[in-house]
């Protein structure tokens, strides 16, 4: 995209400086002869050259004239033009620079001023570093043309330049620190219709629009990269003439400014990659510029609907409204008027918007096209057939949006197709060899998380070479594609989760010798990672190989590879040791090795890796103590050490490891306390030293946790947080955090030999979301504001020896779905509030025998119903019953004592009268008389007399 961007702009400008500059600087005729002073200023300047190609070599002899890069006017002989930039290009990632080989340095001498009629003045493109723009330059003043661009000038441009009031052409563009706190110098270029300063610093430079804005003759501004901040709205400018504005680059925070709506002539707009603002599209440049042929907005914060047919601007080479929030119909933009027969557009890039609809018809109509880019967008619906009309195009970027369908076959009809990217998608259908049938250019494929079925002959050989390709969450398998050993110039290949259940071939290491980036993880590859794999595969910068069935140690070649990044190698059947010879030298940044068999010793040669972001050794069988200088490297921002055996004292992380965000240590042997160091842990987010032995107190100085305080007071600056997922013992359970790790802050010390009290510093951190702290020998009060930490969504302080009473203050935390205070030494009532509903639950307390109140059973004192006064217990609160609970209560007691009587005296009838129940009645009364108090045996005993005395009377 950029070769393309540079081409065309390159054509546009081609044809506007063969307008701009007189026709009249031509070569002179052979028989012109070289003035002598001139010649001789020319040999002066030419001494004081650096020239190490000995581009001047003809630079000698009396017929300047003649010489390379010198031009004399045909008639007087004076010299007119002196063209002396870098002609040597180079192509360097398929974008085209200057070339060092050719460029003069050393100084520039004033003999120059000697060239009394000089008109054109090229030194671009060349290195004179750490000199100043010569002064001297502003006593030429039949000057034209001055292109001092990219020539490595620093320094203040001189106002002096204002003296060259002839000049059209000036060209001061810089990437060598050049700055100017003053334009004003450019207001009195009365005759200036070309002004580039891109890379020229203006961020002190006061009314730099005032001293542009009335240039009526001006066709051509380049303000890039020129620390602009804003650009004055309200005032107006005289750009009757302007053709191309390129203020790219700055940081210009404001709308577009109304002033730019008004320009009619413009052939060329960008103003991407700025902090532009406005919630609607800017239809006005559009619809007052019909010869448009490049316009980019791209990199702003612009939103709105594009209604527009932007298609109605039949001279449109370049559209590029990327990175912005824009939406509306993809379909709409492309509804070609009559008017238009053929379409010039050649880079259409509307990728990381909202648009969204179906794929129109229409790109089958853009024959020039040759970049689109319509991803990370929500556009639905199928790809249409006819894209495989587009000749020219040579990169199709359709991935990441929500696309149906199957691929259709005439994509394999693209010739000139360099890049072809439809991943994360919702594609679905078999991909087969016809879907490549002559794409003989491709370098780059992408079809990855999709739901496709890559179906190719086990002989086939694809039409290309291509050097990226990523078929990740494609059904490739179940056997490892042969067709990849005709492919010798990979560099990336990623097949993640391609459903290969087979041996790693051994041709894999051999033909993919440059490969920089090979990630085959989440299969069921069999095998083992060769042992010299760091000779074989020496450009390594990425290795993924987790989640497989590989066996076998971890070689020590790969301490050979100083270019690799990433080593993952975790959920295998890895056994061993860890290699011990990790180098100063290498740049590895994020080390994998968890769910392994690996063990011994952590090895000290780690602490080497001073660029190392991210180390996993959890869940293996590591043994020994941690080396203390881990806590000495510097760039380290994640450490799971987990679920090892590993024993000693914790490290002192601290001052060394200023950026750790991560750090669990749980379910090792660990002894001794909480090195203090840890409080200076601003960027840490989680921490876990659970289920070890580690004991003492709580050190008081958490709240150096600065970005658990506040989150804006230590945001954690790293990225790789989000490769990286951990368990998390949090609501009563374990939960695995990965990407959402990012926004998750805990902490977790349970099932230790802590002591002390709770510091009331754990209240500072507001944004905490989960705090273990259960299963230790903590005693003392819960702290009273811990009502303050309102993001708190699980609190476990269960099984410890806290004491006093839950602070009220805890019924106030909005999020707190799990609470658990169980067995301590709590007591007093439980706080009642609506927030502590969620958490409702006789569990929760159990455990503390002097906790009262609702959920629990016990009541606490002063709550208990009262009695003896005349009211009603279930009324405590002294509301008078109504009238009809009167009536009913009044009915039930009047009924009480007769119901008492009659069924008495019945019972008792029963036995005078029939005496086997009598027998029966006495025989049970005497088992229960054995059991019941002496009181209650001489109550029944006079019963029993009274009615034997009766039944004798009866006999």
């Amino acid at each position: 995209m950029a070769s393309c961007d540079g081409l065309v702009s390159a054509i546009l400008w081609a044809i506007f400086l063969i307008q701009v500059i007189e026709t009249g600087h031509s070569k002179a005729s052979t028989n012109v002869t070289c003035i002598a002073v001139e010649r001789e200023a020319l040999l002066k300047f030419k001494h004081g050259l650096i020239d190490p190609w000995r581009r001047l070599k003809s630079w000698t002899g009396e017929e300047c004239c003649k010489w390379e890069g010198v031009e004399c006017n045909k008639k007087t002989s004076h010299v007119l033009k002196l063209d002396l930039h870098n002609p040597c290009i180079e192509q360097i990632n398929g974008i085209f620079i200057p070339s060092y080989k050719c460029r003069l340095g050393g100084n520039i001498v004033s003999s120059l001023t000697d060239l009394k009629y000089l008109k054109y003045l090229d030194l671009s493109l060349n290195y004179f570093s750490t000199q100043k723009i010569p002064i001297f330059f502003a006593s030429l003043k039949k000057l034209e043309y001055l292109n001092l661009s990219y020539a490595c000038f620093d320094g203040h441009i001189p106002r002096q330049l204002n003296n060259l009031s002839n000049l059209q052409y000036l060209d001061l563009s810089s990437d060598c620190g050049l700055t100017s706190n003053d334009l004003g110098w450019v207001s009195k270029l009365s005759s200036l219709k070309y002004l580039h300063l891109s890379g020229v610093d203006l961020l002190k430079a006061k009314d730099w629009f005032g001293s542009i804005a009335m240039h009526s003759s001006l066709q051509s501004l380049g303000l890039s990269n020129c620390h602009l901040q804003d650009i004055p709205s309200s005032l107006q400018a005289n750009f009757t003439s302007l053709r191309f504005l390129d203020i790219k680059s700055n940081y210009i925070d404001s709308s577009i400014p109304q002033w730019i709506y008004n320009l009619s002539k413009l052939e060329h707009i960008d103003l991407s990659d700025n902090l532009f603002t406005g919630g609607f599209f800017p239809t006005a440049i559009i619809e007052n510029n019909q010869r448009l042929a490049f316009f980019d907005v791209s990199q702003n914060f612009l939103q709105g609907e594009v209604t527009k047919n932007l298609s109605s601007l039949c001279k449109l080479q370049v559209l590029q409204l990327a990175h912005n929030d824009f939406k509306g119909n993809i379909s709409g933009i492309f509804n070609r008027p009559l008017s238009c027969v053929q379409s010039k557009g050649k880079i259409f890039d509307v990728s990381h918007n909202n648009f969204s609809g179906d794929l129109p018809n229409q790109f089958g109509d853009f024959k020039e096209l040759e970049f689109l880019d319509l991803s990370w967008n929500s556009i639905s619906g199928s790809i249409p057939t006819n894209l495989g009309e587009l000749s020219s195009l040579k990169e199709l970027h359709l991935n990441n949006n929500k696309l149906s369908g199957t691929i259709p076959e005439s994509i394999g009809q693209l010739s000139n197709l360099k890049e072809l990217y439809f991943g994360h998608n919702l594609l679905s259908g078999v991909v087969d060899e016809l879907h490549f049938e002559n794409l003989k250019s491709l370098t780059r494929l992408d079809i990855s998380s999709n739901q496709l079925i890559l179906n190719v002959s086990s002989t086939w050989v694809p039409p290309f070479q291509v050097r990226e390709i990523d078929l990740s969450g494609c059904k490739v398998g179940p056997e490892f594609p042969k067709w990849l050993q005709t492919q010798g110039n990979v560099t990336t290949l990623r097949m993640s989760n391609a459903s290969i259940l087979d041996d790693i071939p051994d041709w894999l290491y051999n033909v993919f010798s440059n490969i920089e980036v090979l990630d085959i993880s989440i299969n069921m590859l069999r095998g083992q990672v060769p042992q010299d794999i760091g000779d074989k595969m020496p450009q390594l910068t990425e290795l993924r190989l987790e989640g497989n069935n590989l066996t076998g140690g971890i070689p020590n070649s790969l301490c050979k590879l100083n270019l690799l990044l990433i080593i993952s190698l975790s959920k295998n059947q890895l056994s061993g040791k860890l290699p011990r010879c990790w180098g100063a030298s290498q740049m590895v940044q994020n080390l994998f090795l968890e769910d392994n068999k690996l063990n011994g010793q952590i090895p000290k040669s780690l602490c080497l890796l001073q660029h190392l972001l991210v180390l996993s050794l959890r869940r293996n069988g590591f043994t020994g103590e941690i080396p203390n200088c881990l806590s000495n490297l510097p760039a380290a921002e994640v450490l799971d050490l987990s679920n090892n055996q590993l024993t000693g004292r914790l490290p002192p992380f601290g001052p060394q490891t200023p950026y750790l965000a991560v750090i669990n240590l749980e379910k090792n042997r660990f002894v001794g306390g909480i090195p203090p160091q840890y409080c200076q842990l601003q960027y840490v987010k989680f921490l876990s030293l659970a289920q070890n032995n580690i004991s003492g107190p709580i050190p008081n100085c958490f709240d150096g946790f600065l970005s658990m305080v506040n989150a804006t007071n230590g945001t954690w600056i790293g990225s790789d947080i989000y490769d990286v997922d951990v368990i998390v013992n949090t609501k009563g359970t374990s939960q695995i955090y990965g990407i959402t790790l990012q926004y998750f802050y805990s902490i977790d010390l349970s099932a230790n030999m802590l002591d002390g009290q709770i510091p009331k510093e754990f209240t500072k951190l507001v944004e905490l979301q989960n705090l273990n702290l259960s299963q230790n020998n903590l005693s003392g009060y819960i702290p009273s504001n811990i009502g303050d930490l309102k993001n708190l969504e699980s609190l476990d302080l269960s099984r410890n020896k806290l004491s006093g009473t839950i602070p009220p203050s805890i019924s106030s935390i909005d999020f707190l779905s799990h609470l658990n205070l169980s067995f301590n030494r709590l007591s007093g009532p439980i706080p009642s509030g609506n927030h502590l509903r969620t958490v409702d639950d006789e569990s929760v307390y159990r455990g503390n025998d002097r906790l009262c109140g609702a959920p629990l059973l016990n009541t606490c004192p002063g709550d208990e119903p009262p009695d003896g006064d005349g009211r009603d217990g279930d009324n405590f609160n002294g509301d008078k019953p109504s009238e009809d609970n009167l009536d009913i209560r009044s009915w039930f007691y009047a009924g009480l004592g007769p119901g008492f009587t009659v069924g008495f005296l019945g019972f008792c009838g029963v036995l005078y009268f029939r005496g086997s129940w009598r027998v029966s009645y006495f025989r049970a009364m005497d088992k229960a008389i054995e059991k019941f108090s002496m009181t209650a045996m001489i109550v029944m005993l006079w019963f029993k007399r009274t009615f034997r005395s009766r039944e004798k009377e009866l006999a």
